[in-house]
Formats: structure tokens, C-alpha cells, sequence
């Protein structure tokens, strides 16, 4: 009686594990017949442009179409963009960054062996939303601005080399259907250290703001000092980059100083 107690735990363990390792589909975008799903196609690449910017790695051969009977447990009758396989922790992390830039991806369970998975990798730190935006409501498109961090550190062993730690502005423009039309980015805080073999070359610079400047136009401004100079060089300034919209695509502005200190020079 007792082995078989035993047997029935074990078998209990096994089911619990195995509900709790299911794969989940991630999906992009799908349509009824293969041409219509085909058509969406064109619309991958600036996507997919932005998730390589973003440290987001795709499975090899993703996002692939496929009919949706081929997966068990979605909705048969259809043709989906698949975006790859995950496990269910994997697939909320990948799905939270696919969405920022693919506003219509979506998740649905699976019913794929966990050695089938083919998940994308998320290398980059987690995207960020600000509350800053543009709604063109005439022109049915809105432009959002995201960050990530970014950082470079000296491999163990090495002595030289430029070190920094970044926040890094995405400025995302979406239609009205939360199609991705353009991008542009943007440091604002920085704090930079350079190969000490160049010369002595540290910077830090703060965020100041991100203000809407007329009708179609933000502008980030950061306030940088210099924690190494030389007699004439800049030791302060605040740089200002445009961002405006202009018909369906982004122009990133020339980054302009104002404000500008430098070093005095001793007799």
C-alpha cells in the first residue's frame, strides 16, 4: 500500500512538472489566407532592425509563417507569423519587448516538448516607457520614446580600454494600427571613461528634459561636464537634438551646444 502511495506521489510530481513546463507561441501578426498573412511581411524590417539595435535575438529562421492547425492549441483556419517558442517565464520577457515595437504580438499556449522550444534571447536590459509622446491625430500616428541602458565595462585581465555606462533614448513612431514606421535614438545620461593610452577623456552627462517643441517635434536636452580637461577645452555644456516627424519617418536633428564653458588657460 505504502509503494503504491509512493507511485501515485511520484506520478503527481511528474504531471505537476510537465503542466508547469508548457510552451507558449509567440505570434506577430496573422490573417485568414497565406497571401493576406504574406502581405504583413514588409512590415518586419523595421522591426527587426530595432530588436537587433535592442540586444533582441531571433530563433534562426523566425519569424517564419505557418498554418495554425500545425500548432496545437491555437485556433485552426488561420496563418501566423511566428515569432518563436518559449517557455513561460522566457516567453513574458520576450513578449513585454516584442510589444513595445509590434504593439499586436501576442501569446497563446502550446502544446510543443520543451526540447522543441526555440525562444528568442533578450541580451539587452529591459525597455523602459516614458511619459513623453506626440498623438498626430490628423496624420493617425504617434510618436513614443523608450530607453534601455547600455554599458561596457574591462574584460578581466585587460588595462586599457573606454568604459561607460548610457541610457539610450528610442524614439518610436507607430501608426494608427500600431505599425512601426520609423525610429530614432538618443543618448542622454552617460558616464564615459576613455583609454587612458589616448590622453585623459571622462565625461558625465544628465538628462534635463525631453519637451515637445511645436507641433511635431520633441527635443531631448542633456547637461554634460567634463571630469578631465585640457587649457582651452570644454569643460561644460548643454547639447540639444531634435527629433521630428516628417511625413511617416523620423529626422534626427544635428546635436547643437549651448552654453558652452571652457578651461581657462594660466599665464
Amino acid at each position: 500500500m505504502r509503494g503504491c502511495l509512493v507511485a501515485i506521489g511520484l506520478l503527481g510530481a511528474m504531471v505537476g512538472a510537465q503542466a508547469e513546463a508548457k510552451s507558449v507561441a509567440l505570434i506577430w501578426k496573422g490573417a485568414k489566407t497565406q497571401a493576406d498573412a504574406q502581405a504583413h511581411r514588409a512590415a518586419w524590417g523595421n522591426i527587426e532592425a530595432l530588436l537587433e539595435k535592442t540586444k533582441w535575438e531571433l530563433p534562426e529562421d523566425h519569424p517564419k509563417l505557418v498554418r495554425s492547425d500545425t500548432l496545437a492549441g491555437l485556433k485552426p483556419g488561420f496563418w501566423v507569423w511566428l515569432v518563436g517558442i518559449c517557455d513561460a517565464e522566457g516567453a513574458a520577457t520576450a513578449l513585454a519587448h516584442l510589444k513595445v515595437f509590434a504593439p499586436d504580438a501576442y501569446a497563446r499556449d502550446v502544446e510543443v516538448e520543451a526540447m522543441d522550444q526555440a525562444c528568442p534571447s533578450t541580451d539587452g536590459a529591459p525597455l523602459v516607457p516614458r511619459k513623453e509622446s506626440l498623438s498626430l491625430t490628423k496624420k493617425g500616428m504617434k510618436l513614443q520614446v523608450v530607453t534601455q541602458e547600455e554599458s561596457q565595462y574591462l574584460e578581466p585581465g585587460e588595462e586599457f580600454g573606454d568604459q561607460f555606462t548610457l541610457t539610450r533614448y528610442h524614439f518610436v513612431l507607430l501608426s494608427k494600427k500600431g505599425e512601426l514606421l520609423a525610429s530614432e535614438d538618443v543618448v542622454g545620461e552617460e558616464d564615459f571613461s576613455g583609454d587612458v593610452r589616448q590622453g585623459p577623456t571622462a565625461y558625465r552627462c544628465e538628462l534635463e528634459g525631453i519637451e515637445r517643441s511645436g507641433p511635431e517635434s520633441l527635443v531631448l536636452t542633456r547637461s554634460c561636464r567634463a571630469g578631465a580637461a585640457e587649457c582651452g577645452s570644454v569643460v561644460s555644456a548643454d547639447e540639444v537634438t531634435r527629433v521630428t516627424v516628417q511625413g511617416s519617418t523620423l529626422v534626427r536633428g544635428t546635436t547643437t551646444r549651448m552654453n558652452e564653458q571652457r578651461l581657462e588657460c594660466g599665464d
